[in-house]
């Protein structure tokens, strides 16, 4: 279950960057805590710890420069050999701590992202709020990138931007410290005399440094919302693609390609448009990187000249400087040399926030009216007076008002449209709008089974136990009873099954899973469709001797469904509404199960 985050703005405005980062930090900061806390603390400070070596490493490497430069300059032979001899163990060193970055930050990286892709993943799995968020409104765009690629690019880069930012604040406290005591003040000639400007080196690595970082905030400040657009266009062609290939048998025997490539068409038209408005502001950016990057190694060479002309300051003393100079320059411009992943990054931490602040609002009760859902004080499967609407207001069924008893098999025929979802979505517990109760016996298990059971990849054990607990045995006597005898022995075949069965292999499969899963009140959406109606008989039949107390609620006009029924109900659309038309209750078929009394 996920735990509440901060609330979208109620006046509809986009999240600014600042409250899209403390949202993400929100969401994601429980892996510093609970079960995952001794792994994520263990990686974080070993990373930590590698880098504040690593910057050491790199002062020792200057200080060498400064060495190795002087004794060049003094034709001090001796000095520079040792030199020598020295910067291999350096060169090692610094190697063996590269290596120990690397790995404490992709293993932390690893690690965060499981724990990141989990919670979200359970939390859009978990209690079909895959399904509920489909019918909300609340639901993203294409949640499920957004937890396979997004949490990736919003986790990463955040312990990149940790690394570099830790490093960037321990180099310019240690390296300006090197600028200060190397570089020391400047003396400049002026009419009124001479003017000294202390740590002269200092203020011109700061001074440059926020001037580059006003720019590039000013120039770029429009780059995240352009990159988030960017996102969502490539997800929105990527699922119009999809869309195509999970359709593809429909759209060929419809001839419809055409329309199918025109939207595609359109939809990449809209994202060139979208890249090209990225791909003009990053060119404003790189007027500005690339002059910064020209200008940083020549500065403190022109600023160091003077003094070294002067005999003030030695070749290893400018080696130093002008090193100490880049390296605080890069420390203070590291928004500058992140921003672009910065960009990027907001883009996808502000979609895995919509995500997760969707789930959090599916949770919540459906505004005004909605359905009371509770035990049934007399074993029955009842709806007193249920409404039910859709989330913009229609009505789609009304006042149904119907009582069926253990042991019984109700048939709900008719004009039943958009209603028919909405009535077994109810009874499951999923559609959320209308009012009146619907009172299920106690401890009940609800089973649908649908006129198209769905079969991800996989092993046949894997869709007939979902609990993973059954025999092999009793889950071939099922596909055996259920006319499915040659799939008995290929329980655990890893194959494409949702392509390879026929639709009414999968019906027949649909009722073996469901009478697996032993329900009390089992809802048949045109169960039986693709067969033949003694066959679906044969069906039904089988299912009501295996469970013969489960309350059977028909939907539709397929094949079987009025001969087995013991109750009936006939739909019919009014002014755009599903009411009952007409009850009846039968004389039960001597092959099936007595009904209980009513």
């Amino acid at each position: 279950m996920l735990k509440p985050v901060d609330p979208p703005p109620e006046d509809g405005k986009a999240p600014t960057d600042t409250q899209v980062a403390l949202r993400f930090a929100r969401l994601t900061g429980g892996f510093w805590r609970g079960p995952s806390a001794g792994k994520a603390w263990f990686w974080s400070l070993s990373l930590a710890s590698a880098i504040i070596v690593g910057v050491f490493a790199n002062v020792t490497v200057n200080r060498w420069n400064g060495w190795f430069f002087d004794a060049l300059e003094k034709k001090d032979a001796e000095s520079a050999l040792i030199a020598m001899a020295v910067f291999p163990v350096l060169a090692l060193i610094a190697a063996g701590l590269g290596v120990g970055i690397l790995v404490s930050r992709e293993t932390f990286q690893v690690y965060w992202r499981e724990w990141v892709t989990a919670r979200l993943a359970d939390g859009w799995v978990q209690d079909r709020r895959f399904f509920r968020l489909s019918l909300s409104g609340y639901e993203p765009a294409n949640p499920e990138y957004r937890i396979a690629d997004d949490v990736r690019w919003a986790t990463e880069p955040v312990v990149d931007f940790a690394i570099g930012l830790l490093s960037s604040i321990i180099t310019a406290i240690t390296f300006i410290g090197i600028l200060w005591s190397i570089g020391g003040s400047l003396t400049v000639q002026t009419g009124g005399g001479p003017l000294v400007i202390p740590a002269y080196m200092v203020l011109a690595a700061i001074v440059y440094a926020i001037l580059v970082s006003l720019l590039i905030t000013i120039v770029g400040r429009r780059l995240p919302r352009l990159i988030a657009a960017r996102n969502e266009g490539e997800a929105k062609l990527r699922f119009s693609l999809m869309r195509i290939r999970d359709h593809g048998e429909t759209i060929a025997l419809a001839r419809s390609e055409a329309g199918e490539r025109r939207a595609v068409t359109q939809t990449y038209d809209g994202l060139v448009q979208r890249w090209l408005a990225m791909i003009k502001q990053r060119g404003r950016l790189t007027w500005i990187t690339n002059s910064s990057g020209a200008l940083v190694p020549v500065v403190p060479l022109l600023l160091a000249a003077p003094k070294y002309l002067s005999g003030e300051m030695s070749l290893g003393g400018v080696v130093q400087v002008a090193a100490a100079f880049v390296a605080v320059q890069n420390a203070f411009n590291w928004l500058l040399d992140n921003f672009m992943r910065i960009a990027e990054w907001l883009a996808a931490a502000r979609r895995v926030n919509e995500l997760a602040d969707a789930l959090e609002r599916v949770d919540g009760a459906p505004p005004g009216d909605h359905l009371t859902v509770m035990p049934s004080p007399d074993g029955l499967l009842r709806l007193d007076d249920v409404t039910l609407i859709d989330r913009d207001g229609r009505t789609l069924v009304a006042d149904i008002d119907i009582a069926v008893p253990r042991c019984a098999t109700m048939h709900l025929s008719g004009e039943l449209g958009l209603g028919k979802a909405a009535l077994i979505q109810a009874v499951a517990g999923l559609w959320p709008w209308g009012r009146g109760e619907i009172a299920l016996p106690e401890g009940s298990a609800v089973a649908v089974v649908p006129q198209k059971l769905h079969l991800s990849d996989g092993a046949l054990r894997a869709v007939l136990d979902r609990r993973g607990d059954l025999p092999g045995e009793r889950l071939a006597d099922a596909l055996r009873r259920y006319g499915l005898s040659g799939l008995a022995s290929r329980l655990d075949e890893n194959r494409n099954w949702d392509k390879e069965l026929a639709t009414g292999d999968r019906q027949r499969l649909a009722f073996a899973r469901a009478e697996l899963e032993e329900p009390d009140i089992v809802l048949l959406d045109e169960a039986t469709s693709a067969l033949e109606t003694d066959m679906a008989l044969e069906l039904l039949n089988e299912f009501r001797r295996n469970r013969p107390d489960a309350i059977i609620l028909a939907f539709g006009q397929s094949a079987g469904f009025a001969e087995a029924a013991t109750h009936r109900l006939l739909l019919k659309r009014a002014g755009g509404v599903v009411r009952i038309a007409d009850r009846q209750r039968p004389e039960p078929r001597s092959e099936l199960a007595e009904p209980a009394p009513t």
